[in-house]
């Protein structure tokens, strides 16, 4: 993790997280494919990656996925294990 100029911890920009484990016991990863994209959340299944959706709860407009995938997303990022 780097360091501002007032000292402050700041990620670096990544692309990939390592997988994460949650407490619901589904494995999560979030990864994009440049920087200047938004995250994808993926959740394993049968040892494949899967879309957990968050695309498609925003144009379903279900808030509460929406944000239950949001904090996960924040959960990881705070978490700061990266593969790429």
């Amino acid at each position: 993790m780097k360091r501002g100029s007032t000292g402050a911890r700041m990620m670096g920009l990544q692309l990939h997280s390592a997988d994460f484990l949650h407490e619901d016991g589904v494995t999560y990863c979030i990864k994009r494919e440049a920087l200047d994209q938004d995250f994808t959340i993926y959740e394993k299944r049968d040892r494949q990656w899967i879309d957990s959706g968050l695309d498609q709860a925003v144009k379903d407009l279900n808030f509460a996925e929406f944000k239950r995938l949001g904090l996960l997303i924040k959960t990881i990022m705070d978490a700061d294990q990266w593969i790429a």
